[in-house]
């Protein structure tokens, strides 16, 4: 079977290798016919390229005759158009159809350049006849309207230079007339104004702000001219022609509002020279009026670079209208840099800015001079000098601010934190120590402190003469009360003018203007100019409050004197005693209640809770002192802690503010104080807290019980 096998397996592998040698041979016959077929497809592609070559030849043959006859066709239109304007023209020039004419001749030049040399001469002649005349006849007609004021004509003629290629030349005239009639309305707002007759002296029937009101006219012309005209002129002359207009405008308008603006500052020379004889009302009102100029003429300023701006953003070829630009104007928006009437008001801002710090100054004093105290009134507990002063402030930041100058508003800001850094501290702390003299002698009567009669003023008696008579012209030099008063109120007015000036910020300044960017470095002026003068006001407050404290100890020391002398080494009959006859505490407490009431009438509420902080300071520091140098039983030791919790009670009951922690080193002298063993001492250690005693304090207060035995080594 095996050999049967390998026998069909052997016919099987020749049977193959005889039908591959066949195959092999096939494809040698194959790869001999390779050669040939090459070289027949070469020759069929050479045939291809060549007929392609030819067919080519004669496409681009073609093409170039179809664009001769499109020519000589274009040719044969203008010669047409030509002769229908020729035949036209003239005619419409002389029956006065100026637009018709126009767009014959707008023809004709379009096609001028496309006509070979003497095509027609006749039908050119006569066109150029035309052109010629229309434009003599179009120049004519509109320089009439101007001296008519005819703006519809103007509107008409002024067409009419642009299809005659004399466009430039259209928005130069165009311009002009504009400029005109803007003069011409400016100077009937100029005669209006009130005669040069110098501050003060205005005609009663002038409004407030005329030069203002000037100024303002001839922007708002300027702003309607845009209105009425933008569209027109970009559509007859161009996006970048209408810059070319605009910009005349801006110029005529610097013209007109610098001539308002000398004349304002020449009829109130003597406000700006700052010459004596000039009432103080009148210098704010000219600076009223500065500040809203300035206003008109930034927001003006921002509203042409605005338009300007967005009329460029049309115009398609920005390079080549930015190579054409005359020298000093922007590239964004093609205005001038920096115009006359920009820099004459920077002049005017710096002008502005002395006179304000003058006028602060000068205010600021005449509040000082005008102050006055309400002998009768009990509930007013400040005087004129701080509501005056602060709405001088006020007023002359929110002024500054509504020029929309950067530069006034930090000249201001100076001015102001000048002012309160010098003359208001200086004022309030001379208040202060004046009025302290005659507080002090007066405070020191008892019965000056006690509550007064039904209606009458508690300081009645501070304010009236040997006499008996009130006292005239009364100010917060004669009562230490009000001074501290209007020092408090000071405080309170700086958050509140901080306040009112952020807000001015935001209106003048508004996050989604053109000049968002200015509002942080101006707030951060507010801050450098406000918190360091109030953060030394506050400072000031502090150390009056401690030194009234120290004026009402004086009534106090009587009542403090039973707790020098007072010994807590006591028994049960002495403990038993002193539960009935309190020692010290209540009687001490009965005599502040005096003096709280008497605070809590004639001091604000910050003042007298400051005062009241520092008198429950001062009255723990005693006690502390007196603790550590007294001994005790523990009868005693719990007596000194009834004794500390009526005085923490009470101080507790008349202060807004927590005042517990002020008490919390007593209430520990009193809990080691009250210990009946050494072992408790050692519980009160093993507990987990922050001591305030320190560990020498401790032993010491350990030491002072008698009846406490403990030895060196415990201690």
């Amino acid at each position: 079977e095996l050999e049967l096998e390998l026998e069909k397996l052997y016919s099987r592998a020749a049977h193959l290798c005889q039908s591959e040698s066949r195959s092999l041979a096939y494809a040698g016959e194959q790869h001999k016919q390779v050669p040939a077929a090459i070289r027949k497809l070469q020759e069929t592609l050479q045939q291809t390229s060549s007929v392609a070559d030819e067919l080519s030849n004669r496409v681009r043959r073609l093409d170039a005759v179809c664009s001769r006859v499109g020519e000589a066709l274009k040719l044969v239109d203008d010669m047409l158009e030509l002769r229908e304007c020729s035949d036209h023209v003239m005619k419409a020039v002389n029956t006065e159809d100026f637009e018709r004419a126009a767009r014959y001749v707008a023809r004709f030049r379009a096609s001028q350049g496309n006509l070979p040399p003497g095509t027609d001469d006749a039908s050119i002649r006569v066109l150029c006849e035309a052109e010629q005349q229309l434009g003599v006849a179009v120049r004519s007609r509109f320089e009439a309207a101007i001296m008519a004021k005819d703006k519809a004509a103007v509107s008409r003629f002024a067409k009419l230079f642009h299809p005659l290629g004399l466009a430039r030349e259209g928005v130069e005239k165009y311009t002009e007339f504009i400029r005109r009639s803007l003069a011409e309305r400016c100077a009937t707002e100029f005669r209006a104004l009130a005669p040069s007759m110098g501050a003060g002296q205005k005609r009663a029937d002038a409004e407030q702000t005329p030069y203002a009101q000037a100024l303002t006219s001839a922007f708002m012309e300027i702003a309607d001219i845009v209105q009425e005209h933008q569209q027109s002129v970009e559509e007859e002359f161009g996006s970048d022609n209408f810059i070319v207009v605009l910009r005349g405008m801006v110029d005529e308008a610097d013209t007109q509002a610098m001539r308002v603006i000398d004349r304002f500052v020449k009829d109130n020379a003597k406000v700006f020279k700052q010459q004596a004889g000039v009432d103080i009302c009148d210098v704010g009102l000219v600076l009223e009026e500065t500040a809203l100029i300035t206003q008109r003429s930034q927001q003006f300023h921002g509203y042409v670079h605005n338009v300007a701006a967005n009329v460029v953003d049309m115009i398609a070829d920005k390079d080549a209208w930015r190579s054409e630009l005359p020298e000093g104007c922007s590239e964004d928006d093609g205005m001038i840099k920096e115009t006359k009437l920009v820099r004459r008001m920077q002049e005017l801002v710096s002008e502005y800015v002395t006179v304000e710090n003058s006028f602060l100054q000068q205010s600021v004093e005449k509040a000082f001079r005008e102050d006055a105290l309400d002998p009768e009134d009990s509930d007013i507990f400040t005087t004129t000098l701080v509501d005056e002063v602060f709405f001088v402030l006020q007023q002359s930041l929110i002024r500054a601010t509504s020029t929309f100058d950067v530069q006034a508003v930090g000249a201001t800001l100076n001015c102001v934190s000048d002012a309160i850094g010098d003359q208001l501290k200086a004022a309030l702390q001379g208040n202060l120590t004046e009025s302290k003299k005659s507080y002090g002698n007066w405070a020191t009567h008892h019965k000056n402190l006690e509550p007064p009669p039904a209606g009458q003023h508690p300081l009645a008696s501070l304010f009236t003469d040997s006499e008996g008579r009130v006292r005239s012209n009364l100010t917060a030099s004669a009562s230490w009360p009000h001074s501290l008063n209007n020092l408090q109120q000071c405080l309170e007015y700086l958050d509140k003018l901080k306040e009112a000036t952020e807000a001015a910020f935001e209106d003048s300044f508004p996050h989604d203007g053109p000049d968002k960017d200015k509002l942080p470095m101006l707030h951060n002026l507010l801050s450098m100019a406000l918190d360091d003068k109030k953060a030394d006001l506050d400072a000031m407050h502090v150390a009056t409050c401690k030194e009234g404290v120290t004026m009402f100890l004086g009534h106090l020391r009587r009542s403090l004197e039973p707790l020098g002398r007072l010994d807590y080494n006591i028994d049960d009959v002495q403990y038993a005693d002193f539960q009935v006859n309190d020692p010290f505490a209540k009687a001490f407490n009965a005599q502040t209640e005096v003096i709280y009431q008497h605070v809590k009438a004639v001091i604000n509420p910050v003042s007298c809770e400051e005062i009241m902080q520092e008198l429950a300071s001062r009255i723990v520091k005693r006690l502390e002192k007196e603790a550590l140098s007294k001994s005790f039983s523990l009868l005693g030791a719990l007596q000194f802690e009834s004794d500390v919790r009526v005085l923490c009670s009470f101080f507790t009951n008349v202060s807004e503010q927590a005042l517990r922690h002020k008490f919390a080193r007593l209430f520990e002298m009193a809990s080691v104080l009250s210990l009946e063993s050494m072992e408790e001492l050692r519980e009160l250690f093993a507990e987990v807290r922050n001591w305030k005693l320190s560990p020498e304090e401790i032993r010491k207060l350990v030491a002072s019980r008698t009846d406490l035995e403990a030895s060196e080594a415990e201690l």
